[in-house]
Order: structure tokens, then C-alpha cells, then sequence
């Protein structure tokens, strides 16, 4: 097997681990201070975090959000949340994942509570499930999924102005994943490495847009310009 597909199943064995350790650890929602990412870590970030590092250090030298940058004498970099959705695990909301991506070469991000997961690697891009033959959307691309939605009530107000129906799920790596089904993708905030490159690379056939503190992200390009076009008004 070629290296991506060696990292690939490796990662996909890591979130198998981390999906039994959600089961069986105890005090997961402890909290354990600040981490790199300047984001609160819980007792399951560091879990996650030490069943990646430890099965993906071969590969690279890994900048992760709990830990920050771990030199391990390569030429490549690894950048891992090994808990996208910190929030929406520890109040027992369905939608939270991981998120690995291997630098110019693989990304992996894999939705933990249902088993869905993305991949992108030297094979192309395809979607599956760990358990099961995965669902998928009949691609209606009628609803933006938009994170931080709450922090963007003027945004919020525009769409709503112009009747676009709208989810904010929660978990940065996976809407742009799962964004590829949907109308676009919106996001305002704080942009980080950890939360964007994996499904960055996953979805390099979309069409995106960046600002300092903006995301949009589309499947095809008249609905990033029209989605654009309302929340600039």
C-alpha cells in the first residue's frame, strides 16, 4: 500500500479507538485547562489526542490542537483536532468528530457519533461510514450550514431576510465536509489551522472564500456568489 493509504487506515484505527474510549473511559468532560488552541480541554481532548499521537508520529511531525507542535524529526507536518465539537460531546450532542490531515498528501475526518467519515488521498475523495453503508443526501443543496451562528445575529438576519434556511451544527471540520451536499457553508470567527486544513483538502473541488475572520464555502460557484452577495449587504 502507498503511503496515504497506510496514513489513512492508521487514522481510521485511531478514531475506532477514540469511539471506544468515548464508551468506556471515565471522567471524560473533566476539565484539564487551556490548550494550545486556546480552546478549554477536556479529559476526552487529551484521550483523543494521545491515541493519535502515539499511532502518527511515524508519519510526521504533528502540530495538534490540544499539545501544540511536536517535532518528531520529519519532513511532513500532521495537523490533528482530535475533538472537533468539544461542546456538543460533553452535552451529549450528536455532531462531533475528528479532523487529520496529512500535509499535501491525506486528510481524514471522521463524524464520531455515527461513523461517517471523509477521505481524500492518492485514490481521490470518497465518503463511507465504520459501521455501515452510509447515508447519503439526495444533494437538494437547500440549507447553509452555518457555524458560530449565534455570534452573527446581523448574518443570521440577512439570510433569514431573504428566506435561506440555515443549520449551525456545531463542529467546524465536519459542516465543511458535509458542506459539500449543502448550499454553502458559513463561518465567523477565529479561522485556525486545526479546524479548517483536513476538510480544506478534502473539499479542494469547492469553491471557497476567505477573510481574516470569514469562511464561506460552496459546491459550485453562483451559490458561494449569492450567499456572498447577501450577508455583504
Amino acid at each position: 500500500m502507498s503511503l496515504a493509504s497506510n496514513f489513512v487506515d492508521a487514522t481510521l484505527c485511531c478514531s475506532l479507538k477514540v469511539i471506544r474510549a468515548l464508551h468506556e473511559e471515565l471522567n471524560l468532560f473533566e476539565e484539564k485547562g487551556i490548550g494550545f488552541g486556546g480552546d478549554r480541554s477536556l479529559n476526552i481532548d487529551l484521550i483523543a489526542e494521545k491515541i493519535f499521537i502515539e499511532k502518527l508520529s511515524e508519519f510526521g511531525n504533528i502540530l495538534s490542537e490540544e499539545a501544540g507542535f511536536i517535532d518528531n524529526g520529519k519532513d511532513k507536518k500532521i495537523v490533528i483536532d482530535p475533538i472537533d465539537g468539544s461542546y456538543n460531546v460533553s452535552n451529549h450532542i450528536p455532531y462531533f468528530g475528528c479532523s487529520v490531515y496529512y500535509e499535501d498528501t491525506a486528510s481524514v475526518v471522521v463524524n464520531l457519533s455515527n461513523g461517517d467519515y471523509f477521505v481524500k488521498d492518492d485514490k481521490g475523495k470518497r465518503f463511507d461510514n465504520l459501521f455501515r453503508k452510509p447515508f447519503h443526501s439526495n444533494f437538494r443543496h437547500d440549507v447553509i450550514l452555518f457555524e458560530k451562528a449565534y455570534q452573527n445575529p446581523d448574518m443570521v438576519a440577512k439570510l433569514a431576510k431573504h428566506n435561506l434556511k440555515f443549520r449551525a451544527p456545531g463542529a467546524l471540520s465536519l459542516s465543511l465536509c458535509y458542506g459539500e451536499a449543502s448550499k454553502a457553508v458559513i463561518y465567523k470567527g477565529e479561522i485556525r489551522e486545526f479546524d479548517i486544513a483536513a476538510a480544506k483538502f478534502y473539499n479542494s473541488d469547492c469553491h471557497w472564500h476567505f477573510e481574516e475572520d470569514l469562511i464561506i464555502m460552496s459546491p459550485k460557484k453562483e451559490y458561494l456568489e449569492e450567499v456572498l452577495s447577501i450577508i455583504k449587504e
